[in-house]
């Protein structure tokens, strides 16, 4: 068993009939009575207006996701209102309905269907659908409500200019935040359900004159082939869409900024925001992306590149410091000046370990420091850190358990990881600083070398949805790398789709300009 639940039985389930709408209101009353069994949350009322000639009707949703005052408001005061004492002798089945959805209910939009599955899913989504008898159509009214967060300020991707607004668990709120930003009408944003269980909407945006239409073709097609049961979070999207999964490396950009989002769409990337999740994602997404933060932005370009060098020079110190300081101390204490030498070896001569594990035991106690103060509530994980850092650090020196060299290389890379604006790429730097580790420990600088040269190799592999994951890197292309490694002036900055298609579509693109070319002459 998994999780608690009993196994599944093998027997073959019962394969029941499709239900179809009736134009009998008893008998579709009974079949959502059926469907929606056990459900405490579902709200049936029936209605008879009409002072001699009575019609029967009845009103159907959900309790909690649908907005209960506006159901009283402007759905049913109008029809006791309207309705209950009103003559219908003279007034056709036909007429009655088309009156009742058209001068009836003070809302903006009110929707027919004659679909048993559509209807059921509008319920479910928390909207209000009126049954009338003798009628085999449906009125929906967007009811759709629910408790959620307030717009607040981002919690993982601080800033310290710019706009402080992030995603909520709210999709609608979501699609306003950008629609905010992006006030066109080649914004597009198109819903998709997914999810067999969960019917999750999943909110694809763009702009339609940035967009590659092939790439906005494949993931679409992939959405709407996902076999899964639910969606709970937009990591379970970027699972589905991404070529692969098995890399530490993300090939999907993750962020809770709608700016961040609303940039790359400018620049003709795609947007996928989730309904349930906070986070939104960007693709097709490089390596260079998760080095950029709004804060380069946000400040004059001279210190938005300064910024951004240092982002990559305490990524590669993470990456490579504790392996290098093993590699010398264990395999090339030639290469380390004498007094510093003889300052380390005095150091380490009352540690019992060998340096590989006395390394290996420092990266885990600071990682294990580190998830403790994430997962502890907020008013302990200050503590957490003081007593981790200063209490246990300084007893495991004075018990000579440690050396006072590893404790600060450790933190040096520690800390290094930290100023990088993305969780998922400075977790798949730590993971990847093990491997380094490892190497440095068995071959020396040798083994850092050829580590290396496997990652590069490993990143060339990499694509985001065919964009190489080391563009504009390799393949080298100098009028790219113009917002990569420095940050320009707003003026000599240039946002083009066309930066961010594969090379194939950009030929196929340059080819088809031509033959339009040639054809006209």
């Amino acid at each position: 068993m998994r999780l608690g639940y009993p196994k599944r039985s093998r027997q073959s389930k019962e394969v029941k009939a499709p239900v179809v709408l009736s134009s009998d209101l008893h008998k579709n009353l009974q079949n959502i009575n059926h469907e929606l069994q056990y459900c405490a949350d579902l709200i049936v009322r029936e209605f008879e207006v009409g002072e001699t000639k009575k019609r029967k009707m009845a009103l159907v949703h959900l309790q909690g996701i649908s907005n209960g005052d506006t159901i009283s408001q402007f759905i049913v005061d109008p029809i006791l209102h309207k309705w209950k004492n009103m003559i219908l002798d003279n007034l056709s089945e036909i007429n009655f309905f088309n009156e009742m959805k058209d001068n009836t209910f003070d809302v903006p939009q009110v929707k027919t269907e004659n679909e048993w599955n559509n209807i059921m899913m509008a319920v479910l989504n928390g909207d209000t659908a009126i049954f009338i008898d003798n009628q085999l159509k449906v009125l929906l009214i967007d009811t759709k409500s629910g408790q959620f967060r307030s717009v607040s300020e981002s919690t993982g991707q601080t800033i310290i200019r710019g706009p402080k607004d992030s995603f909520t668990e709210s999709i609608a709120t979501n699609m306003s935040l950008l629609r905010y930003r992006l006030r066109s009408a080649q914004f597009k944003m198109e819903m998709i359900k997914v999810g067999d269980v969960t019917n999750t909407s999943v909110v694809i945006s763009y702009l339609d004159d940035k967009v590659d239409q092939d790439i906005l073709h494949t993931i679409k097609e992939k959405l709407k082939n996902a076999k899964v049961n639910g969606v709970l979070e937009s990591i379970n999207i970027e699972y589905l869409i991404e070529s692969k999964p098995l890399s530490p490396f993300p090939t999907v950009l993750d962020s809770e900024r709608p700016d961040v989002i609303a940039a790359n769409l400018l620049e003709g990337r795609i947007g996928i925001i989730v309904d349930g999740s906070p986070m939104g994602l960007v693709l097709p997404a490089t390596l260079p992306m998760f080095f950029q933060s709004p804060d380069d932005y946000n400040q004059r370009y001279i210190v938005g590149t300064f910024l951004r060098f240092l982002r990559f020079t305490a990524f590669f110190t993470s990456l490579l410091v504790s392996a290098l300081y093993l590699a010398l101390i264990t395999h090339h204490r030639s290469m380390i000046p004498t007094p510093l030498l003889v300052s380390l070896a005095a150091q380490r001569e009352s540690v019992p370990f060998p340096a590989i594990v006395e390394l290996l035991l420092m990266e885990f106690a600071f990682e294990i420091i580190r998830e403790a103060s994430i997962r502890s509530p907020r008013v302990l994980a200050s503590t957490v850190s003081i007593v981790g850092a200063l209490v246990i650090g300084q007893a495991v020196v004075q018990a000579g358990i440690i050396s006072t060299a590893m404790i600060i290389f450790v933190s040096i890379t520690g800390i290094s990881s930290f100023t990088l604006p993305y969780y998922s790429v400075a977790a798949s730097a730590r993971l990847l600083r093990y491997l380094f580790i490892l190497s440095a420990g068995i071959a020396g600088l040798y083994g850092i070398a050829l580590m290396f040269l496997f990652w590069l190799v490993h990143l060339n592999t990499l694509d985001s949805f065919g964009v190489p994951y080391l563009m504009p890197v390799s393949p080298l292309s100098i009028r790219d790398n113009e917002d990569n490694f420095i940050r320009l002036p707003w003026k000599n900055l240039k946002t083009s789709s066309k930066d961010f298609v594969p090379e194939s579509t950009r030929m196929r693109k340059q080819q088809k300009n031509k033959n339009g070319e040639d054809n006209e002459s």
